[in-house]
């Protein structure tokens, strides 16, 4: 039995250059002490867990007063989890902090953002694998 634990480059990477697929890769036991992960002059994902079971997990990073734009997922409910900082995740129009305490379940179609505190954020995204991504128009919906 391997132990993985994970890091760059996120599996994704693959549909944007020359990274192999990882397909298959969570066959093993994947440990990763994310508390440890170096985020110093890194924001945005730094560390995915690897692709190939049934879930996807990203650490993200914002320092002290970055955002990840407030977007909506129709296809997963989302876990997020906060690690280290604080900052704000806004559901539907709704602040709720977030920090290292804090595990939120996100359902799917609603509107969320993560604003980061004076100390920046970092926190896990967790959810149920999706398919593969498509290329293609989706019908918009006004009200989001």
């Amino acid at each position: 039995m391997s132990v993985d634990e994970g890091g760059d480059p996120p599996c994704w990477a693959h549909l944007f250059d020359d990274e192999p697929d990882c397909a298959g890769a969570t066959e093993q036991i994947v440990v990763v002490d994310v508390g440890a992960t170096d985020t110093r002059g890194r924001s945005g994902v730094v560390w995915s867990l690897p692709h190939g079971g049934d879930l996807d997990a990203n650490l993200v990073h914002l320092d002290p007063g970055g955002a990840i734009g407030a977007h909506v997922n129709d296809d997963v409910d989302v876990l997020v989890s906060g690690i280290a900082g604080r900052g704000h995740l806004v559901v539907d129009g709704t602040s709720f902090e977030l920090h290292g305490d804090v595990l939120a379940m996100v359902p799917k179609g609603s509107r969320r953002e993560v604003l980061a505190g004076a100390e920046g954020i970092t926190y896990l995204s967790i959810h149920r694998r999706r398919g593969p991504l498509a290329i293609g128009a989706k019908p918009r919906d006004s009200t989001r």
